[in-house]
């Protein structure tokens, strides 16, 4: 029974979502406006980021995205950056939708094909963003689309992240 219960308890920590103080998850996928240009996560090193997992054809996506392109003009100062990582099926989609609201491209976009970063965060549903500290930790974690309200209470954690 005892050696039952460790081997449930191992499991459920080998197959949990990565979730606040934990690590992110590093990758290497492909920069949507240009896929055979690789982006790394640790090119984001030292910065606050929102990493953000999103599809052309999901409702919530299209109502946040152009409050993060917003959001992103606002700390173009600062050492915050929005990547969003599309798992659309073709790429174009997202492109043709990122181009009507975020003509500027000022967010990062990349282009996640394989999915693995939803299946990495075993991600609950679309969209999810993940608030990621200087530190390279999880500071936060948003499942469902951020309104203004929303986006509100993530300025609080980005300020607080980068120490204003």
């Amino acid at each position: 029974m005892k050696k039952l219960i460790i081997g449930l308890f191992l499991c459920m920590n080998l197959f949990a979502a990565p979730g606040v103080g934990d690590s992110a998850v590093d990758f290497e996928l492909s920069n949507l406006y240009n896929q055979s240009q690789k982006v790394k996560s640790d090119s984001f090193q030292g910065k606050v980021v929102l990493l953000n997992l999103w599809a052309s054809w999901c409702g919530g996506c299209q109502e946040e995205m152009p409050l993060f392109v917003k959001l992103q003009e606002e700390y173009a100062k600062d050492k915050f950056v929005i990547v969003t990582s599309s798992i659309d099926n073709m790429p174009s989609s997202a492109i043709e939708f990122l181009e009507m609201v975020d003509k500027k491209r000022v967010l990062t976009a990349l282009y996640d094909a394989n999915k693995k970063l939803p299946k990495a965060y075993r991600c609950p549903g679309m969209p999810s963003s993940y608030l990621i500290g200087k530190d390279g930790k999880i500071a936060k974690i948003y499942i469902g689309s951020l309104d203004e309200d929303g986006i509100k209470s993530l300025k609080s954690e980005i300020k607080a992240l980068l120490g204003k």
